[in-house]
């Protein structure tokens, strides 16, 4: 747990301290793009092959616009995956600190020898 003993003002931040290996390796990128993937691009809502059965039973719980829902049917058409998520900007400063947290903790289980977290506290 992380004291500050000098002035606190009411900013919204943290330190935090790691130690590299100048380049990353290609494990790392590779745990980084699959990290970005899975917590920045949303969970996948819909596929190409999802019927409209599918479509309408996500739609139940989203809101969404006529221009957007004609967007998504022709993302489908092409061949694309939906992804969607919801960000609660009320927790952000929260979430924010936690996706460092795991993302850091990741490379550092990847690599031990190339990545440590040294402080890695966001709590505060």
């Amino acid at each position: 747990m992380k004291i500050r003993t000098d002035f606190v003002t009411n900013s919204s931040s943290s330190s935090f301290i790691l130690a590299r290996k100048d380049s990353l390796s290609e494990l790392q990128r590779q745990v980084i793009v699959e990290y970005v993937e899975n917590e920045f691009l949303g969970r996948k809502v819909l596929t190409p092959q999802s019927t409209e059965k599918d479509i309408e039973e996500w739609l139940d719980g989203v809101y969404i616009n006529d221009d957007e829902l004609e967007e998504i049917r022709k993302a489908l058409k092409e061949g694309k995956t939906i992804y969607s998520e919801w960000i609660s900007f009320e927790d952000a400063d929260w979430n924010y600190a936690r996706l460092f947290e795991r993302l850091w903790k990741k490379l550092e289980e990847t690599e031990k020898e190339s990545f440590v977290i040294i402080d890695g506290d966001l709590s505060y």
